[in-house]
């Protein structure tokens, strides 16, 4: 069975002003929350056998694309809490797909770089993951394919950018009488 949970809009796509900019904005957080539903269903129905924590293969990926950085460089980027990283690196360390070298900059401090093996590890999901998503779009015309780009790495840049004041207003609690 599929779960297709894709609400219609709540406002005519033309109108414009405050109220239309917040409905707007409520019809696409319901997309978004629709989308990291079957995401997360896709990554529990895959929470099964020896490589059930994707986890350690996304921050590595992540060091992968950014380069060397120090693990707290890392956490910052992913946003996830230091020791978490701190434990997936381990993991990555003894797997061999990371080293730690000393930063160039602060002999004290520690770089961490992905090995051959872990880029090509990186690589190999990569194109596992390609393989698996192309189906989702094949029937799409190619400029729709662009555009669906275009506005989704637009709209990762927009949550990068305001992430503090999304997290501040989504975690306000009103006063009581309000």
């Amino acid at each position: 069975m599929t779960d297709t949970l894709v609400a219609a809009p709540a406002t005519d796509p033309t109108p414009t002003g405050p109220d239309a900019l917040l409905a707007e904005s409520a019809d696409i957080a319901g997309a978004v929350v629709d989308l990291m539903r079957q995401l997360h269903g896709i990554k529990a129905r895959l929470a099964v056998g020896p490589e059930a924590d994707h986890s350690p293969l996304l921050l590595l990926a992540k060091l992968v694309h950014a380069g060397p950085q120090r693990a707290s460089a890392l956490a910052d980027l992913v946003g996830a809490d230091p020791s978490t990283v701190s434990r997936q690196v381990a993991a990555l360390v003894k797997a061999g797909l990371v080293v730690r070298e000393a930063d160039p900059d602060d002999g004290r401090a520690c770089l961490l770089v992905p090995t051959a093996l872990g880029r090509e590890r990186v690589q190999e999901y990569r194109q596992r993951r390609a393989a698996a998503m192309a189906p989702l779009i094949q029937d799409w015309t190619a400029h729709e394919r662009a555009d669906f780009l275009r506005l989704l790495r637009k709209y990762v840049t927009s949550i990068d950018a305001h992430r503090d004041d999304v997290i501040a207003t989504l975690t306000a609690h009103p006063q009581k009488g309000q």
